[in-house]
C-alpha cells in the first residue's frame, strides 16, 4: 500500500514504516498483502483458455451466420471481461473493527469483489460445455 512517511524520527532499517495511505488517510503501518494465490491464477488462465478454445471450435464447425456473430461477440466479451489483479479488505468480526486485506483476481469490467470469471463470462461459457470437454464444474 502506497504511503507518505511521517515527518519526524529517522528511518530505521528493519523497521516497518509508519505513515499515512494516500488513497484513505489512514495512519498505520505500510503493509502488503500477500500475492494471488498460485491456484487462483491458474484456474483464471485455464478458464480463459479452454473459453478460447471452445469459441474456435464452434466457430470452425459450418454454422449459420448467427453463430459466427455469436463466437464473435463472445471474444468480444472475453477480452472486456479480463481479470485484473486487487487488494480488498474484508471485515473481521471483533470489536477492533479490523480489516483482512488480500489480493483477488476479479473482472475489470464488472469492478466486483466477485471472483474471476464474472457471472458475464460464468453465463457465456455455459452453452459451449455441452459441445467441448474440459468445462469444470466450479466455472458454472
Amino acid at each position: 500500500m502506497p504511503v507518505t512517511q511521517d515527518w519526524w524520527g529517522p528511518e530505521e532499517a528493519g523497521w516497518p514504516h509508519v505513515g499515512e495511505c494516500r488513497s484513505c488517510g489512514e495512519r498505520g503501518h505500510a503493509w502488503e498483502p500477500p500475492p494471488v494465490a498460485p491456484e487462483v491464477r491458474d484456474n483464471a488462465s485455464a478458464f480463459a483458455r479452454w473459453m478460447r478454445e471452445a469459441i474456435s471450435h464452434q466457430a470452425g464447425r459450418d454454422g449459420s451466420a448467427f453463430v459466427s456473430h455469436r463466437t464473435e461477440a463472445d471474444m468480444a466479451l472475453m477480452q472486456w471481461h479480463g481479470p485484473k489483479e486487487v487488494i480488498v479488505h474484508r471485515p473481521i468480526l471483533g470489536p477492533a473493527h479490523e480489516h483482512q486485506r488480500e489480493r483477488m483476481l476479479v473482472c475489470r469490467e464488472c469492478s466486483s469483489s466477485v471472483a474471476y470469471p464474472c457471472r458475464t463470462l460464468r453465463m457465456a461459457a455455459a452453452p459451449y460445455r455441452f459441445d467441448y470437454p474440459g468445462h469444470r464444474a466450479e466455472w458454472l
